[in-house]
């Protein structure tokens, strides 16, 4: 980054080499007053007087507020903070994680809620530093345990409230960033009412404090009870319904005319399978050989002589009849049709 830094009376121009500013804590816009540190050197093409600035750090108020908002817009128009990419906040869950300091008043406050509520619910806690220069790291970390274990059904993370440099951990690009990629569902809980963090735009659901992250995150026991009552009406009446159609389909198919006439039913089937058997008794070879006809059998192979033109003279052949066979021998041959 190039710039310059100036105060009423003069300026200095300025470096900052990408090794040392994706170190930033924040967005740098222009008319904020910052504390840097660096060396001085000559650049030598111009012979002008530089500082290359390894450090640089808010300074004031107002300008920790700038950084904030130079974020937000930045954030806002990638899309990070749209609704669509906000995750469902799931209604029973059963484990919970938080990402808070361990002897802060957020995570009691959530116990104690909790507790209260919905003791049946399984708590696991990620400590984290939740303010100073290593905060955002150790933030960005627990979110990584938490994907790693991927045991729990939605996470908060927050703190109690304080100063607008006691939060600014929350207000740091990389914590937005991991959140927003986070694939449990997350509830933010940063400080009190008035205090409005990137985190809270990040997450899918912002809660005032942390008290009420614990009371979104868990239903009171008679909304359950009175959940689990609804879902057993719906049961019953589900089952009701489908037996009861099952009985009127049982009264229609007993009302059909083979219910009520079963053995007169079998009779006319019994009928209908001896008049199929007597087509096939009539149709069978052996009656075919009763009414005159016979069969002719070449030997030695016995192969069913049906041309003329199978036989040579002086060929053996079987005749078979109703009664029995005749061995025969070819004396003449005629080739043709002729009437009987």
């Amino acid at each position: 980054m190039y710039f310059t830094l100036k105060d009423e009376k003069a300026e200095l121009k300025a470096v900052m080499f990408r090794r040392d500013n994706r170190l930033l804590r924040f967005a740098v816009e222009a008319g904020m007053k910052v504390l840097a540190q660096g060396n001085i050197t000559v650049y030598e093409t111009r012979g002008i007087y530089q500082i290359v600035v390894r450090q640089m750090e808010p300074a004031g108020l107002g300008t920790l507020y700038l950084a904030f908002e130079a974020l937000k817009r930045k954030l806002a128009d990638e899309g990070l903070f749209d609704e669509e990419r906000k995750r469902p906040i799931p209604r029973f869950p059963s484990r919970i994680g938080i990402i808070t300091s361990a002897t802060g008043a957020a995570i009691q406050d959530i116990k104690n809620v909790l507790g209260r509520r919905a003791p049946h619910i399984e708590l696991f806690l990620r400590p984290t530093l939740v303010q100073g220069a290593d905060a955002a790291n150790d933030i960005v970390a627990a979110l990584a345990d938490f994907e790693e274990f991927s045991g729990v059904d939605v996470v908060i993370v927050g703190r109690g409230g304080g100063s607008l440099e006691d939060l600014w951990p929350f207000n740091e690009e990389k914590v937005a960033r991991a959140i927003s990629d986070f694939s449990i569902p997350i509830v933010s809980a940063v400080g009190h009412d008035t205090d409005f963090t990137i985190v809270d735009l990040a997450a899918d659901l912002r809660a005032p404090t942390p008290s009420a992250a614990a009371e979104i995150v868990s239903p009171a026991r008679n909304e359950l009870l009175a959940y689990l009552g609804d879902m057993d009406r719906r049961f019953h009446a589900s089952v009701s319904g489908r037996v009861e159609m099952a009985i009127q389909r049982l009264d229609g198919l007993t009302a059909r005319y083979g219910f009520q006439q079963p053995l007169m039913l079998v009779e006319q089937k019994r009928q209908r399978v001896e008049e199929l058997w007597e087509r096939v008794m009539a149709s069978s070879p052996q009656s075919i050989l009763d009414r005159g006809y016979s069969v002719a059998y070449k030997l030695p192979e016995r192969q069913i002589v049906n041309r003329v033109g199978s036989l040579n003279l002086g060929d053996e052949f079987i005749l078979l009849m109703s009664d029995g066979e005749l061995t025969a021998e070819t004396k003449e041959i005629h080739k043709g049709k002729k009437g009987v």
